[in-house]
């Protein structure tokens, strides 16, 4: 069996024409317990949990169908919320269907919200977004890298797994990446690294290009500079053009 390690995805070669993905996350401290850092509901926190291993899956091609859930706390009533959560998110899914499954700890009281969490795909192989951006690509991002509070508080400006799925849905896009917690800068570079590519960069990007991407709120995106308009159109969050691709 071949086993190899794309960006965060663990891709299988399942059969002749396709491959397994499996993308994993984790989140600790954020929630209504009581050492928990950023306070907020247990649903909110899920359905970004969520979305982050589910966009890593769609950006890269796949269509998702488990998502499996660790979850270190109880489940009542904490992880009832936190199931609340990724119900939500795979329900505004309107092209995939995605299971959920999961566990919680019921041995040990806990005092902060925890949880691991992992998400299986399958993808055609010709279906793979893995070393498609040319030269004279440009390189977008949508939505801004936002962590913690942040998030909380700046929903329009923002990713939601609706925008990554017409995002996935888009023949005319060549790459996308998700912003996590080594910010654009570090994406940008495996981006080109892979591609054996380098960028030119806009002289006035607004954005910090070394700051955390938080839970998926933004995603780098390669395409033909003519298709930027069509992407504007598809999703209502901040879009700008970062550079060109050499």
């Amino acid at each position: 069996m071949n086993i190899k390690q794309l960006r965060d995805l663990t891709v299988i070669d399942f059969d002749e024409n396709r491959y397994l993905g499996i993308a994993c996350d984790s989140c600790g401290g954020i929630g209504l317990k009581e050492h928990d850092v950023v306070k907020t509901t247990p649903q909110l926190t899920a359905y970004h949990t969520g979305k982050v291993v589910l966009a890593e899956l769609m950006c890269m091609g796949f269509a998702p169908f488990i998502l499996a859930d660790g979850l270190a706390v109880e489940m009542d009533t904490t992880g009832r919320q936190l199931i609340e959560g990724f119900k939500n998110v795979v329900s505004r899914l309107k092209t995939i269907k995605v299971h959920l499954t999961g566990s919680t700890e019921e041995n040990i009281k806990t005092v902060q919200t925890s949880m691991g969490i992992t998400c299986i795909g399958m993808c055609d192989k010709d279906k793979l977004k893995y070393k498609k951006t040319f030269k004279n690509h440009v390189c977008i991002l949508a939505g801004l890298p936002l962590v913690g509070n942040d998030v909380i508080n700046n929903p329009d400006k923002i990713l939601d797994i609706e925008d990554y799925e017409k995002l996935y849905l888009c023949d005319y896009i060549s790459e996308m990446l998700p912003v996590g917690s080594r910010g654009i800068n570090a994406e940008l570079g495996d981006l080109c690294s892979n591609n054996s590519l380098d960028i030119e960069y806009e002289k006035n990007i607004s954005v910090n290009l070394i700051k955390s991407g938080g839970p998926s709120c933004s995603c780098l995106i390669t395409a033909e500079e003519k298709y930027v308009p069509l992407i504007k159109e598809l999703i209502d969050k901040p879009i700008e053009i970062l550079g060109r691709f050499y």
